[in-house]
Order: structure tokens, then C-alpha cells, then sequence
């Protein structure tokens, strides 16, 4: 099941369809995330052997995972990940609702 990014706010799903999603406010990145609080290539997202991962690329103001500074960190749907003001939660797509969404 592949994973996907729920923002916290406003905005639509962020399906990570890919591999591995390169994060950033660079025209180049798979997601773009246009603030000056985002480095230029600021993160990667990748799916390792079924679970995914995030790996901070040397960002000025670093990834947080359920509120901690990380360099790299392994997600669990469900977990908050904070990438300049932006938040997102992971999720999974096709994944069955949890208790809170039924």
C-alpha cells in the first residue's frame, strides 16, 4: 500500500507515488513547498522495504517528526512530519479508517 502526506491545514493529499520524493522549493523537487523556511532541497521521502523514511538533505531548519529534530527517521502512519511551516500526517492509501475515522 503506498503512502501518502495529509496536510494539517490546508491543501490536497500529497501522494508519494514514487520511490523516493524529493522535497523542496526547488522547481526540480517532486514536491514543492514554496517558502523561504524550505531549503532548495530541503528532504527526501522513500519507501524501504515497505516503510517509509525520511532523510533531512542538510535543510537550514531541519525535518520534525512528531516534534523532534531528525536527520533521518523512520514514519508509522499516523506520525506528524514538519517540514518548514508546512505539517503533514502519514498515511497509508487504501489502508482500512482507523477507530477516529469511523
Amino acid at each position: 500500500m503506498p503512502f501518502h502526506l495529509e496536510p494539517l491545514g490546508d491543501g490536497p493529499v500529497v501522494p508519494l507515488a514514487e520511490p523516493i520524493v524529493l522535497v523542496g522549493r526547488d522547481d526540480e523537487c517532486d514536491l514543492i513547498l514554496a517558502s523561504k523556511r524550505v531549503s532548495r532541497m530541503h528532504c527526501c521521502l522513500a519507501e524501504v522495504n515497505g516503510r517509509l523514511v525520511v532523510r533531512d538533505l542538510g535543510s537550514t531548519n531541519g525535518v520534525r517528526v512528531n516534534g523532534g529534530k531528525v536527520a533521518e527517521a523512520r514514519l508509522a502512519e499516523g506520525d506528524e512530519v514538519r517540514i518548514g511551516p508546512f505539517k503533514f500526517r502519514v498515511g497509508r492509501t487504501g489502508a482500512p479508517p482507523t477507530a477516529a475515522e469511523t
